[in-house]
């Protein structure tokens, strides 16, 4: 189980450092980023990759609506490792996408981790406060 917020910065070559906790979870040096939902990237170990991938490998591809996601999830994905210095190079076209400039967020979500530009995560996620949270969590009701 992947949790736990962190603040890092993004240096000029495209590298953020990668929490430590959050690579031994993932008990891997090697990853997998993609394009996430919310204009944040979501980031896998190799297992969890397939896994996810095969879901989609097996939708219909003449559905319009998979074929989008086919192409957002898996054709932007691209394979990554933690350097020595455990800092993880992200792809340009995936720094584009979700708007990293310079400050980011890196939290651990369940089965993936989550990298974001800090002033996106907080548009995004502004005006979570306790009440709008308990609403939303009482759709989730028969999970728990």
């Amino acid at each position: 189980m992947l949790n736990g917020g962190y603040f890092n910065t993004l240096d000029d070559k495209g590298r953020v450092t990668f929490p430590a906790s959050l690579q031994r979870a993932l008990s891997s040096d090697s990853l997998v980023m993609t394009r996430g939902i919310e204009q944040c990237l979501w980031v896998y170990s190799p297992e969890k990759w397939r896994e996810f991938a095969e879901k989609w490998e097996k939708a219909s591809p003449m559905l319009r609506d998979v074929r989008k996601m086919q192409r957002h999830f898996l054709g932007w994905a691209a394979e990554a490792e933690i350097d020595k210095s455990s800092r993880l190079s992200i792809p340009q076209s995936l720094r584009e996408y979700a708007g990293l400039k310079r400050d980011c967020v890196i939290i651990g979500v369940g089965q993936r981790v989550e990298i974001w530009d800090a002033a996106v995560y907080k548009a995004v996620n502004e005006g979570e406060d306790g009440e709008t949270l308990a609403l939303a969590a009482e759709q989730f009701g028969e999970l728990f």
